[in-house]
């Protein structure tokens, strides 16, 4: 009987044993796996949290409510996390979010903001959405906030049994931006398609007159049969000789222009001498019925001033020889007078006057005021001007008056050039 309960409790005992080592190995086999998956666990909260703060975009996890349950703004804009709970619009700085007492989704305005729409209609159609544009205030972390132009996509999904949305937020401000820049590099390489096909084709004008001019005068002046006939023809040769010289002169001067080679030189300038000097210059250019009058103001009887003498000469000097051309009287008067910082020079003829409506293009390079016969064909002339006078840190224009002619003038500033003596 001993023997039977001495052999009982030994398989007992071994059995006990047994069970225990076997619930010891199964445990060290749990903990081992709970082991493995909290380091796996670990490893992917890791990898998440690195593509989080390394990704080009705010990642936003949010619940039915817009509440943000998690996200990485924080760590891309280095700012303080509060203690304050948030929805959407109150981390995002939505204005009427930040200037409601409550927050995001209870301003007046809530009702009708895209971005919340957008979020609650993909909640109840249980759905996804992509690329909805906004823009939003994004704080920096000099606790500073900008305004950036976003792209909103939205993933919905169920997490134990709740409903929660991953929101990504893409920043395309400079997107945009560069776009913006390509698109306008695009019209201003289109509009220097344009404006050399138009310089082209006004130098082919402008050229092709003149010379046709002197090719059909140079044939009649053989034929001729009288010194006066022969002393007509020759005039006119001259005078559209000095025209094709003055397009050729200007055709070089577009050329330095395009190519950022103008030079500027400042020196001591005696204005009335450079008047003088133009009036002399087309005293022998000029048809002799029309003289150029120089007028200066008895108080100006000197004036010296630093500014480029051969740019200013040559910027009178297309003012002139555009009055000249369209002079309906004997003179053409040119002057100049001081204005508190600048100096004034104009140009006056009593020829036909400009339209109104064309008086704000009439420095515009290659731009046709009307077509010969009705008016007056400024040529290349007004654009170097222009280009000159702004170079020269001053601004060009025209005064016309029907019947009464036109005033082109230009304006030097004292601080470029100092004040007059």
């Amino acid at each position: 009987m001993l023997i039977a309960l001495l052999s009982t409790s030994i398989i007992l005992s071994v059995i006990l044993l047994i069970s225990f080592l076997w619930e010891r190995r199964i445990r060290h086999r749990v903990q081992r796996r709970l082991f493995r998956e909290s380091r796996k666990l670990e490893r992917t909260n890791h990898i998440a949290s690195a593509i989080l703060k390394n990704t080009h975009a705010y990642i936003l996890l949010i619940d039915k409510d817009l509440k943000v349950l998690k996200t990485n703004y924080y760590q891309l804009t280095s700012t303080r996390k509060g203690l304050e709970e948030k929805r959407v619009g109150d981390l995002l700085k939505c204005h009427n979010a930040l200037s409601s007492e409550n927050g995001c989704g209870s301003h007046t305005y809530c009702s009708s903001c895209t971005i919340r729409n957008t979020i609650q209609k993909a909640f109840k159609q249980r759905r996804h959405f992509t690329e909805l544009a906004a823009s939003l205030t994004i704080e920096t972390s000099a606790n500073k906030t900008i305004e950036c132009e976003t792209l909103i996509s939205g993933s919905y999904f169920l997490l134990d049994g709740e409903e929660n949305m991953v929101l990504t937020v893409h920043d395309v401000t400079r997107q945009k931006q560069a776009e913006k820049i390509l698109t306008l590099a695009k019209e201003k390489a289109e509009n220097a398609d344009s404006s050399k096909a138009t310089l082209l084709n006004e130098i082919n004008n402008e050229v092709r007159i003149p010379l046709n001019t002197i090719k059909d005068c140079t044939e009649l002046l053989a034929q001729a049969n009288t010194n006066e006939e022969r002393t007509k023809y020759k005039e006119i040769v001259n005078m559209h000789a000095t025209l094709l010289s003055q397009v050729i002169n200007d055709i070089l001067d577009i050329s330095k222009i395009e190519s950022g080679t103008l030079e500027f030189v400042y020196s001591k300038t005696d204005i009335n001498s450079l008047l003088f000097d133009i009036q002399q210059h087309f005293l022998l250019k000029t048809d002799p019925s029309i003289s150029v009058q120089i007028e200066i103001h008895p108080a100006l009887a000197r004036c010296v001033i630093e500014t480029d003498r051969n740019w200013v000469f040559q910027a009178l000097s297309i003012f002139t020889f555009n009055a000249i051309k369209f002079a309906q009287e004997a003179s053409v008067y040119i002057g100049y007078e001081t204005r508190e910082t600048e100096l004034y020079f104009y140009v006056t003829d009593k020829g036909k006057e400009v339209p109104a409506d064309k008086l704000p293009e009439v420095a515009e390079r290659f731009d046709k005021l009307q077509e010969k016969q009705e008016g007056r064909n400024l040529g290349l002339g007004l654009a170097i001007s222009k280009t000159i006078v702004t170079q020269l840190g001053g601004e060009i224009g025209v005064n016309s008056v029907e019947g009464q002619g036109s005033t082109f003038w230009f304006t030097i500033p004292y601080r470029l050039c100092g004040n007059p003596q």
